[in-house]
């Protein structure tokens, strides 16, 4: 057995089997994967657990996780029917989401933002979790721990679990650990301030750490690293005209509020979702601002060519979600990005109080808009999960500049991405400062619902602005003068999303 990447006497003492590891996890429990994006997953303990609910062991566990897991946790896990619960966010696999969906039978989704999800386990919110599956890079010989690829919650985890099993996979990069900066807020009440003023500020570690007689044992393996294919590059070029028309929008919007002043020529640092938006976005910035910094939750590959490129100085995440041959130069060679990426803890990435001191612009995908600047980013038709809210309520209240993207219109124009009222709304019309469609963008501010109105039916497409405008006509006409705040029609709310459902079309038939 290779035990090279194991330097301490007493963890070298601990190495066992995955099915070893995987004994000591039992029916009922409470177990925590926090890494931040399946690279960093315990793979080869998860498919050793699998093997036993194969042989027709009854396991059924809670799951607290960062983001995604591999597809042995979120796929085969879920349809082996292991996981009872599940927190706090899903996107990347279809098991998943369907199985949150389930009326009776399914697994229980709790949808948190991912800042929280730390405060709640230290403050027993939770109840106790049980077993962590940790992967690491590797174990120095006074027993610190090296992280892998991400961060999500694993110090908050590594301190707060009864038992750990730690991973090692001998495919993940033993250097890795040089960009992390790993640190633990204080306890409350009385916590003192993070001691981030900037994007670049290095505040923590490069370690975990954890208590050895808590540790059950450490498995080594040498499984390929996967990603989800949610997360493999749509690079800028292969996007259609109309998202690159969404990122021309963008970036002239940005020039204008530099030129009057509100912002400097150096921007803000930049937070972004994921996806060929973000990316497209990204790039267009790229040719008309220099010295861009990212602090964020999750980085693309298009970002990170723009570091190796050298049009993103820095960028501050919480993971990789990204896939290419810039990342796999990284992982690597990550020596050669020390001072140029640097990877932290899900709550410090997703920390309000850093997030409102560096005033963020934050860049992120929505599924619909309604016309007052309600969005909904998680649900379709109001019932079904399609991902959960992540990290975006985080950036929604706390940025500089919350910033959203759609297209106009899905499904072949089917359906309009501005409706009179979303179907589900995470972020409410407090929040947004700005909504892009190729049409335009919507500056919401210092507006009142009123207002608001008129820049959203802009930016909707040409099919829908006049249905758009006679319904909010309709509506100030039937609340009449004394309360028209945000006018509704109470008996049409749901409307559009009825038509689209049973005709296909949100369109109005002739």
């Amino acid at each position: 057995m290779n035990l090279s990447r194991i330097e301490s006497p007493v963890f070298r003492e601990k190495v066992i089997t995955a099915e070893q590891a995987a004994s000591y996890i039992k029916d009922g429990m409470t177990v925590s994967v926090p890494h931040f994006i399946c690279y960093d997953s315990p793979v080869s303990t998860a498919r050793a657990l699998l093997g036993r609910r194969n042989t027709g062991e009854k396991i059924e566990v809670k799951l607290i996780s960062a983001a995604s897991c591999t597809p042995v946790i979120d796929e085969d896990w879920t349809n082996a029917g292991m996981i009872k619960s599940f927190m706090p966010y899903t996107q990347a696999h279809s098991s998943v989401r369907k199985s949150a969906n389930t009326a009776e039978g399914g697994l229980n989704f709790m949808d948190y933002r991912l800042s929280l999800i730390p405060e709640y386990i230290r403050s027993g919110y939770l109840g106790d979790i049980d077993v962590a599956l940790v992967s690491v890079a590797g174990i120095t010989e006074d027993g610190k721990l090296k992280p892998s690829v991400c961060a999500g919650y694993t110090q908050t985890v590594l301190n707060c679990a009864k038992k750990v099993i730690l991973e090692i996979n001998l495919q993940s990069s033993e250097g890795m650990y040089r960009l992390h900066d790993v640190y633990e807020p204080d306890a409350r009440p009385g916590r003192k301030p993070i001691p981030i003023t900037k994007a670049t500020d290095v505040i923590g570690s490069h370690f975990y750490t954890c208590d050895p007689d808590k540790v059950l044992g450490v498995v080594i393996t040498d499984e390929p690293l996967f990603l989800s294919p949610m997360w493999y590059p749509l690079t800028a070029d292969a996007a259609p005209p109309e998202v690159k028309q969404i990122a021309k929008n963008f970036v002239n919007f940005l020039q204008i509020e530099v030129a009057e002043g509100r912002m400097s020529e150096k921007l803000p640092p930049i937070q972004t979702g994921g996806g060929m938006v973000a990316g497209t976005v990204l790039r267009e910035m790229g040719k008309h601002f220099k010295g861009m910094e990212m602090y964020t939750e999750a980085v693309l590959e298009d970002a990170m060519d723009m570091v190796r490129e050298g049009s993103i100085d820095f960028i501050s995440t919480a993971g990789f979600g990204c896939a290419g041959d810039t990342t796999d130069h990284i992982l690597k060679h990550p020596e050669e990005y020390e001072g140029k990426l640097m990877v932290r803890p899900v709550e410090i990435s997703n920390n309000p109080e850093v997030i409102r001191r560096l005033g963020l612009i934050t860049m992120n995908n929505i599924v619909e808009a309604d016309i007052y600047g309600n969005i909904n980013s998680s649900h379709v038709n109001g019932t079904s999960v399609i991902s959960g809210i992540g990290g975006a309520l985080d950036f929604a209240q706390n940025a500089g500049l919350p910033c959203y993207f759609t297209l106009s219109t899905a499904k072949k124009g089917a359906l309009s991405c501005i409706v009179p009222s979303c179907s589900h709304i995470d972020i409410t019309e407090h929040e947004p400062c700005i909504i892009v469609t190729e049409y335009g963008v919507a500056d919401l501010r210092n507006k009142s619902p009123k207002q608001r109105v008129a820049e959203m039916v802009r930016i909707a497409h040409p099919d829908y602005r006049p249905m758009l405008q006679e319904y909010y006509d309709r509506a100030l006409e039937s609340c009449g003068p004394d309360k028209a705040h945000t006018p509704v029609l109470l008996e049409e709310l749901g409307a559009w999303h009825i038509r689209a459902r049973d005709n296909g079309s949100m369109l109005q038939k002739d």
